[in-house]
């Protein structure tokens, strides 16, 4: 996949600007709050619908304008896809996504048409935070790979929302009988997904095993993912129905609900350690770095061809010799790399540097 052409009206510092990086690395260098990252932000919302940096739509609009509009343009194997969003102040007018000119009827309309894997220094909270982080990367990823997964998934979650609604209100035989028909719509979306997520996982633990390795340089240290659910029987849609039922009244005890997989985790591993517990800072960041790159292998084994490779400032976190093994490993890939200083590429040559300073990007 090629990015051809990146278009972005009254974005975040972005006024009116068009890029056209060629294939392989380009390396978008300038000082810190320049606006490096917005351009890997407009990718990100182009391919997913959403930023990767704020839930609020309006922070990507600069300031003073009304709306902002992004478009991106790829060429892949089977020809052009132009996927692009247009952003409203206030309230009352939503996002509008569009797809080869069209306007979209629903945001996961934009999936698969250009896809991407960004790497910031936030993913770090995916060793070290929660197990919403890590949920979420799976499912951007899976989203990617399937769309259907993604309408899967909204549908899960519409549902999940209206029965933790229900289990705020006082336990009666009306409210258990609209818990009834929640339950069954939970039991049956959790199936796929469940299904989906473990086995992704277990492709993602020798794709993200072999980049840590290679990475590090360190044999004797072994990365593994693992899926932790509580969904693990042939039947998952019994067994999660069975479930939800029996825990019922501990969930009107939660008000919320117990089982399902929006529980779910990835158990990450190093060398049969616990990453969160026993990781230092470096080893941390490799073993982010390695799975959004294991999830990059996946996207490029799956669809034939690689994805957009996002990644912002990740050079400045590695000694040189790291840095040098990963812009070894992505240079099959067409990749937009953020910098502070030129000088963090240790002597490897991009295709591109683009300078952004003011509001303006220039070569």
């Amino acid at each position: 996949m090629h990015l051809t052409a990146l278009k972005l009206k009254n974005f975040r510092s972005y006024a009116n600007i068009t890029l056209t990086p060629p294939e392989g690395i380009t390396v978008i260098a300038g000082e810190n709050g320049a606006g490096k990252t917005n351009l890997l932000e407009a990718v990100h919302l182009c391919c997913l619908g959403r930023s990767h940096r704020t839930n609020t739509d309006t922070d990507m609009i600069l300031n003073g304008a009304d709306t902002a509009a992004v478009q991106v343009t790829v060429q892949r194997r089977d020809g052009r896809h132009d996927t692009g969003v247009r952003l409203f102040q206030g309230q009352k007018r939503k996002k509008i996504c569009y797809v080869n000119g069209k306007t979209a009827q629903r945001v996961g309309d934009l999936m698969g048409h250009a896809t991407c894997v960004i790497f910031s220094p936030e993913d770090l909270g995916l060793v070290q935070d929660g197990p919403n982080v890590r949920r979420r990367y799976l499912d951007m990823l899976l989203s990617q790979l399937q769309p259907a997964y993604f309408f899967t998934l909204q549908q899960y979650m519409t549902a999940l929302r209206q029965r933790n609604a229900l289990l705020k209100q006082p336990e009666s035989p009306e409210l258990n009988a609209q818990l009834d028909v929640w339950d069954e719509q939970l039991a049956q979306a959790a199936a796929p997904l469940t299904r989906l997520r473990e086995q992704m996982s277990g492709r993602l633990s020798a794709m993200a095993a072999e980049h840590y390795r290679a990475i590090s340089g360190r044999d004797q240290e072994v990365l593994s993912i693992r899926y932790v659910t509580q969904l693990g029987e042939t039947d998952i849609a019994a067994q999660a129905l069975r479930l939800l039922r029996q825990r019922r009244r501990d969930d009107f005890h939660r008000l919320s609900t117990s089982v399902g997989p929006h529980r779910d985790d990835l158990s990450l591993t190093l060398s049969g350690e616990s990453l969160q517990s026993y990781a230092s800072q470096g080893q941390s960041r490799t073993a982010a770095l390695s799975m959004k790159l294991a999830a990059f292998d996946l996207l490029t084994e799956e669809q034939g061809e690689p994805p957009l490779l996002l990644l912002d400032d990740v050079l400045s976190e590695l000694d040189p010799l790291r840095r040098k093994r990963l812009i070894d490993r992505i240079r099959s890939a067409q990749a937009l790399l953020t910098c502070t200083d030129v000088s963090d590429l240790n002597g490897a040559e991009p295709n591109c540097i683009l300078r952004v300073a003011g509001g303006t990007v220039s070569e």
